[in-house]
């Protein structure tokens, strides 16, 4: 028996909900979450991204591979749209539409305060990738959903 594509999309989004829950009951925060996300990208499944998903990132710096990584995250259908609204070597606002994950963020967000910041796979990776190139940590500062666009904007700090 196959699983369709829709049906894999809604399983890997519950999925996602539920550790994250998870991850939350035992007291840890999303910002940990996301880093933790993060070393284990880059350290256990680089392959896994370079490989199976196509995401060969390139640059060195903050401006290329954030760019390179959203050509990438497009051309792959993780996201559909994926607009870099801001961006210095010290800041970074990402706005990434009609995502694989999106599901994920709207469930994460019922009855969480403002100014919650959910736990981020996607944004996990690309701070994998800015740890590695540009030798930058990543912290969410601020996350937004705006459900008229279906999207998901993370303002994230970058710190050497």
């Amino acid at each position: 028996m196959q699983m369709d594509v829709r049906k894999l999309i809604d399983f890997l989004n519950y999925v996602v909900v539920a550790y994250n829950e998870a991850l939350e009951n035992v007291g840890l925060d999303s910002q940990l979450v996301n880093a933790q996300m993060a070393r284990a990208f880059k350290e256990k499944a680089a392959h896994i991204i370079k490989d199976d998903f196509s995401l060969n990132i390139e640059g060195n710096d903050v401006q290329s591979i954030v760019k390179s990584f959203i050509e990438r995250i497009k051309a792959t259908g993780i996201c559909q749209r994926t607009e870099l609204v801001n961006i210095s070597d010290s800041n970074l606002t990402i706005r990434m539409g009609d995502s694989i994950l999106n599901q994920a963020d709207k469930i994460l967000l019922r009855d969480k305060p403002t100014g919650y910041i959910p736990p981020s796979p996607i944004i996990s990776m690309l701070s994998a990738f800015l740890e590695e190139g540009a030798k930058k940590s990543c912290s969410i500062e601020k996350y937004e959903f705006i459900p008229e666009e279906n999207s998901s904007q993370f303002t994230i700090k970058l710190e050497q």
